[in-house]
């Protein structure tokens, strides 16, 4: 945690297994230690210098890799019979909450509206095949907040696996709000996706928010084809 390089090598990889932890069903392979480890480096950086933007950036990043560790953690346990139905449903609802939380309590910093793009003079113009809207106004950050539609993105698709794999345990229906949810992000994949002002690498840093999205699409043509051509461009990006 203290060389920077260090840090972001082990945040794609943390990325990378809780989102292959969620999607399977099954435990991280990095021990919960790591995450919150990370999650506490960060806290001191804002306690230690509380103007500083990256440390607010970094620190919700590592709040939704934590939450996603711990989500895996509990149904992980759930599947081999280590915990009572009722222990499961007290730390299940928690983690529910923190999901819920992440958005009301985002620090205000971070959802500054003078950062949201309204304006897509500039962006690329909509496919008449597209299942979104992609220039739907301030939906997406530009400048120092660009970190933030990753981070956004990310919260979502862990609270639709959340929501996903509560039902699954429980052997009840999915909510319809899944589907409302799997629009909402790949609305913002692919106005990311034509805003020419998205990070460099931002369509690889989706995928996996993406293809949890296109698990609760309609299956129906236009809806497939849609997501075929997402995920070849993700493709096309290495």
């Amino acid at each position: 945690m203290q060389d920077d390089m260090s840090r972001t090598i082990l945040a794609w990889y943390m990325r990378f297994d809780v989102f292959a932890a969620l999607m399977g069903g099954f435990e991280t392979v990095l021990s919960r230690e790591w995450f919150s480890s990370a999650h506490d480096f960060f806290q001191r950086q804002i306690k230690s210098e509380p103007t500083v933007l990256k440390w607010k950036i970094e620190a919700t990043l590592a709040q939704h890799r934590l939450c996603s560790t711990d989500m895996s953690l509990l149904f992980a346990k759930m599947g081999k019979g280590e915990l009572s139905p009722d222990q499961f449903n007290r730390e299940n609802a928690e983690i529910g909450r923190r999901i819920k939380a992440w958005k009301v309590k985002l620090d205000p910093a971070l959802q500054d509206k003078r950062f949201a793009v309204t304006d897509f003079t500039s962006a690329r113009p909509r496919d008449p095949n597209s299942i979104v809207d992609p220039h739907l106004p301030g939906i997406i950050y530009d400048g120092p907040l660009r970190v933030m539609n990753i981070a956004t993105i990310d919260w979502l698709s862990i609270d639709i696996m959340h929501q996903y794999q509560t039902a699954l345990t429980m052997q009840t229906e999915p909510s319809a709000e899944l589907q409302q949810k799997a629009y909402s992000t790949c609305q913002m994949f692919e106005t990311l996706e034509c805003w020419p002002g998205s990070l460099p690498g931002t369509i690889l840093a989706c995928q996996a928010s993406l293809g949890i999205a296109c698990l609760f699409l309609p299956r129906d043509d236009r809806h497939s084809m849609w997501a075929r051509r997402k995920l070849a461009k993700i493709e096309s990006h290495g």
